[in-house]
């Protein structure tokens, strides 16, 4: 009672909170937020200058020649601390070249002559100020000391970077908490709300997302709305399942798809669920969103058919004649609805997956997991509706075919979910390597193109006005201006091509013996990229492609120069380090191949190039294939690889080839699909008398769950642990590598500057030469610092160049280094979101005197340290998963084998039958066997006292038997033997009215005759009461047939409500006395009241009695209710109802009802009495158990 009224309490509390978040979503204006957001940034911003007055202060506080201690840093802040103009220490960094504030020196940058920058820190003043310094945009100001120091402070408001690569962030500080639909701008724009500081504008807020007033704000709080009033639909459903209330549900689920794909295509710039560039597929389901969307009111709306299954069920049986037919045609409506949503989640899943950059493969770890899961809980509703079908099928299925099921069972939803997780497993890897193979494709036919052709274009059209260009030819003849030379030509003639390129300018004189040697080898083995061109295309074994220029510039002087002119397209230098960090901020032209695949050419069977870790022979391995020799692409699988083989022409083919993935990988996957469905599922399906179960096996359970929860801590512990010490093995493995690296570098660096004596020394050429041999050798991009930690020069000056990186080495490296003499030093660092390993060491001379510092970025593509720690983790977490449920498995049969001989002796208990005893045998010597012991002895002791008892209650049983049949046969003997006696009275005394009084006194001894008649059936059916055997009797037929026996009162009507196929197991002819006794009695009960009425009170009443039959509230049983309008039993007598010789009528053996409930009871059934609500006299309901067949 308590459940329904909750169920019914529900809708209404979940529709007025869906009122009242749609009405918080509506509660401001743009404009109106603008101003708030304002106010609140200028807080937030308040705060955190305050904070970094903080550390201002400390740093003054500092001695002149200290490093100042004062702590971490925030990453949103940058301190730098001037002593009489030059720099002595930083915490974190302004992304600049220039940091000299002294006289305002002009700073020359590394790779770009032409352009000569004021360093921008020397405009700093002591007011704050809001400046752009490289891409970030700061608050600023100056603080100086009292012994001639000075710090210059910032505090970032907006980074540039983010903004631009993230369409969907702002790129503000997220300690100031601006929401992404607003953006800080400078004070010129027009509109927004200023933000000041001590009084000073500094900036404004405005609003960048256009949105009319209240409808398509606050996106989070409609949906939850949203999904608070389809909540509360379907439980109004499920309370009131009339086709009423089922209409009013389906048109507002339609109200709501119309309004939900109205928000959802005004927030396709807005959120990345709702744009194109996850997933798109025609122009219908446009984005992830629309899509998730789509099958969520699919599953809403089979949800709803399904409540409301048996209203439809039960119009078709209403027509009797038809009933077959309607039934059959519901079958089909329910079987048609199914075939269309299994097709509709094949073919959109389909979709899905070949048409979006989702992986639905969980052992591959990706970054949008988050968008995996949120598919799976999509799809795993539609595959609950066909749960839903199979289920609401049954009412056709047991009438056509008798079979009855329940797959809404715990066995039932388990088979489901391990099918369902086979075939998303099955189907997302079958569509995944389809998928695969066509990038893959993709690729091959990218890698078969090795030559630019529009960047030849563009050097051919350059070529000669660097070959005629006056100031080059007069740079090549000075000393060390191979810098000057790649700026001016980076600028005047290669400025459309140095974003995707690399550009480098090696200079040969006339003496340089090695560097002609490298000139001539490179015009030898070069191909010209036209006929007389200067230009020439490189390959080298690893498959990368090089464009190299070659120059000659003469004088009298200084003789032959020769000029080489190296273009290298970034791609060629992903794997060396400073490519992931430029990847994210440019859009190289070259393709881009995850690093776990490795790939090769071969050219007439000949390998030519080659990247990647897989061994690939000198001779192609699919040679003489005729198979392959026919087909474009095939896939080879050879012993742990996959290959992918392209024919690209007659004489090049091009294998793509990356490892097998193990059985493991696709276990992980089923079994994390399975846990989240079979959880999914039986959290919607209602288990059924739980609470009594429980109840019924109280300790079993209770020392189950103990068993579970330990064995779930424990398992989890090690889990942890053993995730843990994956975690830490690899980073020490990686540690290794990474020291490992930068020992080699220090040491190769070494060995060629040991004369060199300071930081200058270190740009002769044959130095940056060896540097740059260096780098390819070890795959690294290197940079030198000056002793005092600033950059002066490196071999991908790009991430400098752009300013993504600032021109101080990191303060925690410098530290180190410098003051603390650490022999090299790795530090985690961090750009934006990013973050990276960066390994630095000293360069020392012969002399042991420091003359740079070294760095490189640790960024090895081919060591996937988080694929590798997403599959340890799984793999374990799996693994304990499978032992946690064996455990569980064990416990529970252990369990179940130490409480056998308890259940089985209650069982025994329950059923014992006191003149039949059965012992329970059990062999063990334990704590149990005492138990088993005392209860065999007891049964021992019950079965001598039963018969003792039996015989003693046997005797006193027939005494009352001969007794009460004294007593009845007693009863009406007398009378007759009075009237016979007084009749021969009356004729021995001649009296001639004996003769009239014979008819009368024939009556009397008639009608006492008949007593004494029914007195034997009743005494004889108590005999008979266990001898009968029970048979299969149709209840709504045998009541059927006794109505037509008493429906012939004129003043009492009975109605009937049936029920059919109701099946039940009893002896039939006593079945039958019961009910004509129940029936009997209520004409009886009524009439008797009818007549008192008209006696008492000179009223008439039409008599009513109902019966009816029913599925009782007790699962597995039968109701069948008989009620009337009569007196009712009064409250006194209610005790004695079914007490042998209890009557209430003026003749009667008192029998009746005593007999109908040691019949009923038989049957395993039950008799019950209650007041009749609807008619207000008695009603009596048999309750008996079905029959399962």
């Amino acid at each position: 009672m308590k459940k329904t009224r909750i169920l019914k309490t529900l809708p209404f509390i979940c529709l007025v909170l869906s009122i009242l978040f749609l009405a918080l979503s509506m509660a401001r204006s743009p404009i109106g937020d603008v101003e708030k957001i304002a106010d609140k940034t200028e807080s937030k911003l308040a705060a955190r200058m305050e904070i970094l007055d903080t550390y201002i202060r400390k740093a003054l506080e500092t001695e002149e020649g200290s490093w100042p201690e004062i702590g971490k840093l925030p990453d949103d802040m940058v301190i730098y601390r001037y002593v009489n103009d030059s720099l002595q220490s930083w915490s974190n960094q302004f992304a600049v070249l220039n940091d000299d504030i002294s006289s305002k020196l002009v700073f020359q940058r590394m790779s770009n002559m032409m352009d000569r920058i004021v360093s921008p820190l020397s405009e700093i003043e002591e007011t704050v100020s809001y400046r752009t310094i490289g891409p970030i945009w700061y608050v600023t100001k100056s603080v100086s000391g009292t012994r001639n120091d000075r710090i210059i402070a910032g505090l970032e408001v907006k980074n540039t970077l983010i903004d631009g690569i993230r369409t969907n962030e702002n790129g503000v500080n997220k300690a100031l908490k601006l929401p992404n639909i607003y953006s800080i701008q400078p004070l010129g724009y027009n509109g927004g709300a200023d933000v000041s500081i001590d009084g000073v504008p500094l900036f404004k807020v405005l609003c960048e997302t256009i949105v009319p007033y209240g409808f398509f704000n606050n996106s989070v709080l409609k949906w939850i709305s949203l999904i608070l009033f389809a909540l509360a639909t379907i439980l109004l459903l499920a309370s009131r399942r009339t086709i009423k209330v089922f209409m009013g549900v389906l048109a507002s689920l339609g109200v709501m798809a119309v309004v939900s794909f109205v928000w959802a295509q005004n927030m396709n710039e807005s959120m990345d669920l709702f744009s194109p560039t996850i997933y798109a597929d025609g122009q219908y389901l446009n984005s992830l969103g629309v899509l998730i969307l789509t099958n969520s009111f699919i599953t809403m709306l089979c949800i709803c058919l399904y409540l409301i299954r048996d209203r439809f069920v039960a119009l078709a049986r209403a027509d009797r004649e038809r009933t077959r037919t309607k039934m059959a045609a519901y079958g089909l409506a329910i079987l048609t609805t199914g075939i269309c949503i299994f097709a509709y989640t094949h073919i959109t899943l389909k979709s899905l997956i070949m048409n979006s950059n989702i992986s639905l493969e969980l052992y591959r770890w990706n970054d949008n997991i988050r968008y995996t899961v949120l598919v799976y809980l999509s799809y795993t509703g539609l595959l609950f509706c066909l749960l839903l079908h199979i289920q609401a099928l049954r009412p056709v299925v047991k009438r056509f075919f008798g079979i009855s099921y329940n797959i809404l069972s715990r066995w039932g939803i388990l088979l489901f979910a391990l099918i369902c997780a086979f075939y998303f497993t099955c189907t997302s890897s079958t569509l995944g390597f389809r998928k695969e193979v066509d990038r893959v494709t993709v690729w091959a036919n990218r890698l078969a193109v090795d030559r630019n052709l529009a960047l030849e274009i563009q050097l051919r059209s350059v070529e000669e006005s660097i070959a005629n260009d006056q100031l080059l030819s007069a740079l090549s003849m000075l000393e060390n201006t191979a810098g000057m030379l790649q700026n001016r030509i980076s600028d005047n003639y290669l400025s459309r091509i140095r974003q995707d390129n690399s550009i480098t300018v090696h200079v040969y004189k006339e003496d340089d013996k090695t560097g002609t040697e490298n000139f001539n080898t490179i015009t030898r083995s070069g191909t010209p990229i036209s006929e007389g061109s200067r230009f020439f295309f490189l390959t080298d074994g690893n498959g990368r492609s090089t464009y190299a220029g070659t120059f000659f510039f003469w004088n009298k002087e200084h003789g032959l120069v020769r000029m080489l002119l190296m273009v290298e397209p970034n791609s060629n230098r992903e794997d060396r380090g400073y490519y992931s960090i430029l990847g994210r901020f440019s859009k190289p032209g070259e393709i881009n191949i995850p690093s776990f695949y490795s790939y090769a050419k071969y050219i007439d069977d000949r390998l030519v190039s080659y990247k990647g870790n897989f061994p690939y022979p000198t001779v192609s391995f699919v040679s003489g294939n005729s198979r392959l020799a026919s087909e474009d692409s095939h896939v080879l699988r050879m012993k742990d690889n996959v290959h992918f083989v392209n024919m690209v022409s007659e004489n090049e083919v091009i294998v793509i080839s990356r490892k097998q993935r193990s059985a493991t990988a696709y276990f992980t996957s089923f079994s994390y699909l399975f846990l989240m469905i079979y959880a999914i599922l039986f959290l919607f399906v209602r288990q059924e008398n739980k609470k009594q179960i429980f109840k019924k096996n109280f300790f079993r359970k209770r020392i189950n769950t103990i068993l579970f929860t330990s064995s779930l801590l424990i398992l989890a512990s090690m889990a942890v642990i053993s995730v843990l010490f994956v975690y830490k093995r690899n980073e020490a493995n990686m540690y290794d590598l990474m020291s490992t690296k930068i020992n080699t570098i220090q040491a190769l660096m070494e060995t060629r500057v040991r004369q060199a004596s300071s930081w200058q020394d270190l740009l002769h050429p044959d130095i940056i030469s060896s540097l740059e041999n260096i780098g390819n050798t070890t795959k690294s991009d290197i940079t030198l610092y000056t002793p005092e930690g600033k950059v002066f020069h490196s071999t991908n000056p790009e991430v400098f160049e752009k300013q993504i990186l600032g021109s101080r080495i990191n303060e925690d490296a410098y530290k180190n280094i410098r003051y603390m003499h650490q022999r090299f030093f790795i530090h985690r660092e961090k750009i934006t979101d990013y973050r990276y390993w960066m390994l630095y060491a000293p360069v020392f001379n012969d002399n042991r005197q420091m003359i740079g510092i070294i760095s490189t970025p640790y960024t090895d593509r081919n060591y996937d340290f988080r694929r590798e720690a997403f599959s340890h983790a799984a793999l374990l977490i799996n693994l304990f998963l499978l032992l946690l449920i064996a455990s569980l498995l064990l416990s529970t049969r252990e369990l179940n084998r130490i409480f056998s001989p308890l259940v089985e002796m209650g069982k025994k208990m329950d059923k014992t039958d006191i003149h039949n005893p059965e012992y329970i045998i059990y062999k063990r010597e334990d704590e149990i066997s005492t138990l088993v012991d005392a209860y065999n002895r007891m049964q021992e002791d019950l079965a001598a006292s039963t018969k003792m008892l039996a015989s003693a209650e046997r005797d006193k049983a027939w005494s009352e038997m001969a007794r009460q049949v004294a007593h009845e046969i007693k009863n009406p003997l007398t009378p007759i033997k009075l009237e016979i006696q007084r009749l021969i009275r009356l004729k021995q005394k001649g009296n001639p009215a004996w003769e009239e009084k014979f008819d009368k006194v024939a009556d009397v001894v008639l009608e006492h005759i008949d007593i004494l008649t029914d007195t034997a059936n009743e005494f004889s059916t108590f005999a008979k009461l266990y001898s009968e055997e029970p048979v299969l009797i149709n209840l709504d037929k045998i009541l059927k047939e006794q109505l037509l026996i008493f429906d012939n009162k004129e003043n009492v009507k009975i109605s009937y409500i049936g029920l059919e196929d109701a099946y039940v197991m009893a002896p039939k002819p006593q079945l039958i006395r019961v009910f004509v006794n129940l029936i009997t009695n209520a004409i009886q009960a009524v009439e008797i009241h009818q007549k008192e009425l008209m006696e008492n009170e000179g009223e008439f009443i039409s008599g009513k009695i109902f019966i009816g039959l029913r599925n009782s509230t007790k699962d597995g049983y039968y109701d069948i209710v008989f009620d009337d309008n009569g007196a009712g039993v009064k409250e006194e007598n209610l005790d004695k109802l079914f007490t042998p010789n209890f009557t209430t009528k003026t003749g009667g053996t008192g029998l009746g009802l005593a007999i109908s409930r040691n019949i009923i009871t038989k049957c395993e059934g039950e008799i019950s009495y209650r007041k009749s609500y609807a008619l207000g006299g008695a009603s009596f309901t048999v309750t008996l158990p079905k029959h399962q067949g």
